[in-house]
């Protein structure tokens, strides 16, 4: 009885969200009918939030979110496209999905602004393509390089900058985490200047990897690792290289030879470390202050000011993946693990953000 008391207190109803807050959202809840729902996740109060049943309970498929707006294809339609505040119901139609693109994997999409302001949406696919619009247009424009580095590069929109940022595959020695460049002349959609540019962030072309005993870099370099830009809110640029750690039983499995007479069921995924870059250093830092930085499948990442948002922890990355989501502490290598593991997940970034 005590438990159930405890975790009633522990779930509030939709209608008091606060609005300027980031949450951490399952999208895929089924309901009767083929529908789907949600469950929110408040990581301020650690706590579930009751999602209102008239809320996106039609059939769709959620590719991504960026300044608290998520994209999603409606099921019915694969070609369609929207954009949708989770929250007042507003729902924005964007030009329908070319067939070549619609079956192609979505890494993630970025946002120049606002929905609401004359924004540049933008959608990085698995492999070189990226499509490019504005709400309201007919078409998408897209760009497409033949560049293996950039199949699985995320994007972000630099409010400082006025540019879009890719990752760029990079090669791992002992020392260093170093970027493969790539033209950018080419990625630039062509007959639309007034589109931002598209390029890879420059100032990290090289990264200091700290000093590790050697069995720890055989560890992390058994890892899978994916690399994400964000920017703080006073535009200061992070980049973070995310380490997952592939497992069987007790024993660590490098994650190219995880499928190799291995079920795919008796595999465990779970995140090992972040390493966080400062701009203009070329060596990781355990301390980035009052900050903490969101990252997640199909997220684009952000980073907020802690004490703006009483209950988040500074210096820590909240992260969401499939099969594990948590909170890393940059100063002490812990990870408080979160209790949503459901796929997929997506934090949504406060809307005023």
């Amino acid at each position: 009885m005590l438990g159930q008391i405890q975790a009633e207190k522990r779930v509030r109803l939709l209608s008091s969200l606060v609005l300027s807050s980031p949450y951490l959202l399952n999208t895929k809840v089924a309901l009767p009918g083929g529908r789907s729902s949600m469950n929110i996740y408040d990581p301020r109060k650690e706590e579930m939030v009751i999602p209102n049943q008239g809320m996106m309970t039609y059939p769709s498929r959620y590719i991504g979110s960026s300044r608290g707006w998520v994209g999603f294809i409606n099921s019915n339609d694969p070609r369609s496209l929207y954009l949708t505040n989770m929250f007042n119901h507003k729902v924005i139609s964007l030009p329908p999905m070319e067939p070549d693109c619609a079956d192609n994997i979505i890494i993630n999409m970025s946002l120049s602004s606002s929905p609401d302001d004359s924004c540049v949406v933008a959608i990085k696919f698995f492999g070189g393509r990226m499509c490019f619009c504005r709400p309201g247009d007919s078409a998408w424009t897209k760009t497409e390089t033949s560049s293996k580095l950039l199949d699985c590069s995320s994007v972000l929109y630099s409010n400082r900058d006025s540019k879009f940022y890719l990752t760029t595959f990079r090669l791992v020695s002992k020392l260093h985490f170093t970027a493969i460049k790539f033209d950018a002349s080419t990625y630039k959609p062509l007959g639309h200047q007034d589109f931002p540019e598209v390029t890879y962030y420059h100032k990290f072309d090289r990264l200091k990897l700290p000093d590790l005993l050697w069995s720890e870099f055989e560890l992390l370099e058994s890892c899978f690792h994916t690399e994400h830009l964000v920017e703080s809110p006073t535009g200061e640029v992070f980049d973070i290289m995310w380490f997952i750690q592939f497992s069987h039983g007790t024993k660590a499995v490098h994650w190219k030879d995880h499928h190799k007479q291995l079920k795919k069921e008796e595999v465990v995924k779970k995140t090992k470390r972040f390493m966080v870059y400062r701009e203009d250093e070329d060596c990781y830092t355990y301390d980035i202050g009052d900050l903490c930085i969101f990252l997640g499948q199909s997220t684009e990442a952000f980073c907020l000011q802690a004490s703006m948002f009483p209950g988040l922890k500074p210096n820590s990355i909240y992260f969401a993946a499939a099969n594990h989501s948590g909170v890393y502490d940059l100063a002490t290598d812990v990870i408080h693990d979160l209790p949503l593991t459901n796929t997929p997940l997506m934090w949504l970034a406060p809307l005023s953000h």
